[in-house]
């Protein structure tokens, strides 16, 4: 019995030999490893997004907090708050362009 066993081994693998010199089991792997390439890319993608709305939720919780810090009468960082005008001495509109 162990000997038919054996003889069917190696017949087998000589035919698996035979059959992997194919050009089907050559176009085989190449669509594995694009498989495998495809899954890898998605994971990356995903961990990727994950991270950046993350960041993304980090950051807006922030801003709400330091808009919630500052006071009336404080500008921002990066802004400029306009000259003094006198009410008397400039149109509405003339008012508006100079603060733009």
């Amino acid at each position: 019995m162990k000997s038919k066993l054996k003889e069917l081994w190696f017949k087998s693998e000589d035919k698996s030999v035979e059959y992997s010199k194919l050009g089907i089991f050559e176009t085989l792997s190449k669509l594995v490893y694009t498989a495998a390439m495809l899954v890898m890319c998605v994971i990356i993608f995903i961990v990727y997004c994950i991270s950046e709305l993350v960041v993304y939720i980090k950051e807006k919780m922030q801003r709400k907090d330091d808009v919630e810090k500052l006071d009336e009468y404080s500008a921002q960082e990066g802004y400029t708050v306009p000259e003094k005008v006198e009410p008397g001495e400039m149109s509405k509109v003339d008012r508006v362009r100079k603060w733009m």
